[in-house]
């Protein structure tokens, strides 16, 4: 499989993590489970310090879940975008890879460790595609002799 379409399979999948974190964003408040409902209105009614705002948990948790929409959808599009110049740039896409790998890296440890497999195993697959991608790139054609 080409480098091109590695990366643009790893952008598709991190448009599904992001499409299933809006879903799940949208609808955590909708719930039947009595526990949960008593957690989410104590994290939603205590309110503390933060740097001289009052801010509760469940903003706290708002901002990040939405922080990390932003992100997704973010490198969503860079990916698709470095798919343009894995023939052009190989030089630079590969450059760019190495962060974005790490960080995909990164969030399938932590869907592991904290959440569920199914955010765990969509960001390792994009991880696994970019990082084949990225070493793929370099063959004797490139400019990275």
């Amino acid at each position: 499989m080409k480098p091109k379409v590695m990366l643009r399979f790893a952008s598709g999948l991190l448009l599904f993590f992001a499409l299933g974190h809006i879903v799940g964003h949208i609808t955590r408040h909708d719930t039947k489970d009595i526990r949960i409902q008593k957690v989410l209105k104590v994290m939603a009614e205590n309110k503390f310090d933060m740097y001289g705002q009052l801010r509760s948990y469940d903003e706290n948790y708002s901002g990040m879940s939405l922080n990390l929409i932003f992100s997704l959808v973010a490198l969503a599009v860079i990916l698709w975008i470095l798919s343009i110049f894995t023939e052009r740039n190989r030089v630079l896409v590969r450059a760019l890879l190495v962060p974005i790998s790490f960080c995909l890296i990164g969030f399938s440890i932590t869907g592991f460790l904290f959440f569920f497999p199914i955010p765990a195993y969509t960001s390792f697959i994009a991880a696994v595609f970019t990082t084949v991608a990225m070493f793929t790139m370099v063959n004797k054609n490139s400019e990275l002799k």
